[in-house]
């Protein structure tokens, strides 16, 4: 993986969600004030899966390889994951996803779905070109999310991620998500996803209720 503050962590929810991912540079302070003209989100839709699925297959390949996960277990991940139809699915479903720009180029993603009548936001991937961390816009885009929970009136933000990520499990914690649960879930194959539920929980006052 990427020696300058990369991660990768997976994110799971719900059987009856999909499954998910999130690969971005380093996160240091969720509520800071962040002015990026140079970063910018676009919606993505049913005409984009392609182009996603092979950028989360390109990033995934990077960050998780040989730490994360084995060659297998991210052969099992993948279809999962981003698999092309999984991710029409989602867009079809609930699930919103963006594309991440910076300087008008396409370099990275996510998506994020409201859940429990809106109280809760899970933020279900989020992908950055490696070649791009380090550069404040991992922060960007989580701060957009958070922003858009505040939108929501949501009381948290939560994800799933590997125990093996350690990176992420501390960029997060440095962005003020907490550890809630240790969750194991057989996904087949012999593979099972060993996750922490990491949890963001927003004040009253930043609520837009």
């Amino acid at each position: 993986m990427s020696s300058v503050f990369s991660y990768l962590a997976g994110i799971r929810h719900e059987s009856s969600a999909p499954y998910a991912a999130l690969c971005l540079g380093a996160v240091w302070v969720l509520k800071m004030p962040i002015n990026r003209p140079d970063v910018r989100f676009e919606p993505a839709g049913l005409d984009d899966v392609g182009a996603i699925a092979a950028m989360a297959d390109d990033i995934s390949r990077q960050h998780y390889l040989p730490d994360v996960l084995t060659e297998s277990q991210l052969a099992s991940f993948g279809p999962l994951a981003y698999a092309p139809e999984v991710l029409s699915a989602q867009m079809q479903a609930d699930v919103r996803f963006e594309w991440i720009l910076h300087s008008g180029r396409r370099v990275g993603f996510l998506a994020y779905a409201a859940r429990d009548g809106g109280e809760r936001l899970n933020l279900g991937k989020l992908y950055l070109e490696p070649a791009c961390h380090g550069l404040g816009i991992g922060q960007v885009a989580l701060r957009r999310v958070q922003g858009i929970a505040e939108q929501l009136g949501a009381r948290e933000i939560y994800l799933y991620v590997f125990r093996k990520n350690g990176k992420a499990i501390r960029a997060y914690r440095r962005a003020g998500f907490m550890i809630d649960r240790a969750e194991l879930t057989p996904c087949g194959n012999g593979f099972c996803f060993d996750d922490y539920v990491m949890v963001y929980r927003l004040k009253p006052d930043d609520r837009q209720l």
